[in-house]
């Protein structure tokens, strides 16, 4: 064969498949499934492609849209009736789950992650009257629900009358007491096996301790066998009555196992953060941590928001690389200057302090700092960041 008339069909479906699983899968069948090509649509058919379908996007504001409405008409239309059969799990932005769900029948579909989740969504879709109770009600063993915003108590109702729901993960910022008749309502799922739960709770008059997760949470879920979690929680410092310590919240977990649990306060300009989590921390996000933050790595964070009422010194910087290799975004929010920090590093004489790398950091934010920040991080004799670009 003259090599230079070899096109990309003109190779072995072993080394096709092997090429395609390295692409987004959405985009290998958005462009390649139904083009008049039996022998392509044989391979993109195959589970590789075809078991997670993910329709959201991310913004760089971080926020989640659906997928573009061409792409979508093109899936619902053209491509869904022919792959049904083989999706198990469904990433969705919740105004697009409709459209989604009613192009085909499902008949394996038993994960459901939903973003942006209004009451609505829930209260007409989560009930034996919804033309999708099928799904909800005999299908659906593990249930995501992330950036959820406010609902009445009929939500609570309909996602506690989920019969066959194993595993449920719940990501939700709350204000006051929304916690309290919000989130915890909806903690009553004797069945669950698996639960997580990513809670930063603002403006709230008492941190969220062992006792409170004991009393509210576990012991409604007596089949639970996983329980990982994040519950950040800033109050008032006036209302901290006593130091959490993770010998007291650790004791709660003995029924399920768990040997490792964390919880450590952090002073901020206007109270404490009170941040209580199950190890080794799973969620790629970390807001308000400061000088006191627990010697540990953090493999999953991301992204990061430091604020203290304490300057932060350059070892502080080098923990935070050791701590979070992974970093991509980074807030600093520090009104005080580093003053005796002159002292410790100057930047004519630095040969005896090591340089803070931070090699996947893409965004700094520094807007709400002292500008001796500025000089910490953007002075490379200090601090590395070789992919900077915001």
């Amino acid at each position: 064969m003259d090599q230079s008339n070899v096109t990309f069909l003109d190779l072995p479906d072993e080394i096709l498949l092997i090429i395609l699983k390295k692409l987004d899968n959405m985009d290998v069948l958005y462009s390649l499934l139904d083009v008049d090509n039996q022998r392509l649509d044989t391979i993109i058919l195959d589970k590789a492609f075809t078991k997670t379908l993910n329709f959201v996007l991310t913004t760089i504001a971080d926020d989640v849209l659906s997928i573009a409405d061409s792409m979508l008409n093109r899936y619902c239309s053209n491509i869904l009736p022919k792959i049904d059969h083989n999706v198990t799990s469904l990433i969705l932005e919740a105004e697009a789950m409709e459209r989604i769900l009613l192009a085909a029948d499902y008949p394996n579909l038993t994960e459901l992650k939903l973003f942006n989740v209004i009451d609505y969504i829930v209260s007409h879709y989560f009930t034996v009257e919804s033309p999708f109770r099928r799904i909800f009600q005999q299908q659906i063993t593990d249930l995501t629900l992330l950036n959820c915003t406010e609902y009445r108590s009929s939500v609570v109702s309909n996602i506690n009358n989920l019969p066959n729901m194993k595993c449920f993960s719940l990501e939700c910022r709350c204000s006051t007491n929304q916690y309290d008749t919000h989130v915890l309502p909806l903690l009553r799922m004797s069945n669950l096996e698996e639960l997580s739960l990513n809670i930063i709770n603002e403006k709230r008059t008492s941190c969220v301790d062992d006792t409170q997760i004991n009393e509210n949470i576990l012991v409604h879920m007596p089949r639970l066998n996983k329980f990982t979690f994040y519950i950040s929680t800033g109050t008032k410092l006036n209302h901290i009555v006593h130091h959490l310590s993770n010998h007291d919240i650790q004791r709660t977990f003995t029924n399920i196992g768990y040997q490792q649990i964390c919880c450590f306060l952090n002073r901020i300009s206007n109270g404490v953060i009170c941040h209580a989590f199950s190890l080794p921390f799973a969620f790629d996000y970390l807001e308000y941590i400061g000088n006191t933050f627990p010697s540990m790595v953090f493999n999953h964070v991301i992204e990061l928001a430091v604020h203290d009422i304490l300057p932060f010194k350059h070892e502080f910087c080098m923990r935070i690389t050791r701590c979070f290799p992974l970093l991509k975004i980074m807030r600093v929010l520090n009104s005080r200057p580093q003053l005796q920090l002159s002292h410790e590093f100057n930047s004519n004489d630095n040969q005896f302090h090591s340089i803070a790398e931070y090699p996947y950091l893409t965004s700094l934010s520094l807007l709400h700092s002292h500008t001796d920040y500025v000089e910490q991080f953007l002075n490379q004799t200090k601090t590395y960041l070789p992919r900077l670009t915001e």
